[in-house]
């Protein structure tokens, strides 16, 4: 599997992040009473191979409901939403579904470790029977940054010294007030 399916993954999970809504709950007839919103923070996300080597970093402005999704990882090769085949399997620090597009079938299976509000690795194992891509394994650590710089809004992704973002929830671009942080190294 290339790399530019690689990155989707990123992409794929923050858009995950619109798909579930609350639910009332059990017994009581009306939805829940809403929470004040947390304000968003700034991650790092690096994308690893099989031996450890960090092969992409990426910055996300993630809300709550857009972290939640980083341990969701679907993949969207060429842009296209994999659509699940069956409602997937997310039991504490596992997830695992199956989706298709394009005519191909996915394969996801997800391993968590860590702390998901500040270091949160991510393992994956995602097969597919698309002729010369049958199997990526890499490895998704997402790091907690601090707050997101005023000019970033949930959902926004660049690359570190960018000076544009790309919202992945809308897709709209927009340039930024100054370059997009560099991350510390990762300990």
């Amino acid at each position: 599997m290339n790399r530019s399916v690689a990155y989707a993954l990123i992409s794929a999970a923050i858009a995950l992040a619109g798909c579930s809504q609350p639910t009332s709950p059990a017994g009581r007839g009306k939805p829940p009473v809403p929470s004040k919103p947390e304000p968003p923070s700034l991650w790092s996300v690096q994308t690893q191979d099989d031996q450890g080597k960090v092969t992409k970093t990426a910055l996300i402005c993630a809300d709550s409901a857009v972290r939640r999704s980083f341990a969701r990882p679907l993949p969207s090769p060429n842009g296209k939403p994999c659509q699940l085949l069956a409602a997937p399997v997310d039991q504490g620090d596992r997830f695992a579904a199956r989706c298709k597009t394009d005519g191909g079938h996915f394969d996801i299976q997800a391993a968590r470790t860590g702390d998901p509000e500040k270091d949160l690795t991510v393992k994956l194992l995602i097969q597919t029977d698309v002729k010369g891509h049958e199997a990526l394994s890499q490895t998704l650590r997402y790091r907690r940054l601090g707050d997101c710089p005023a000019d970033w809004a949930a959902g926004d992704t660049a690359a570190p010294g960018a000076l544009t973002a790309t919202n992945s929830l809308s897709g709209a671009g927009h340039p930024l007030s100054s370059p997009a942080p560099s991350p510390a190294p990762a300990p």
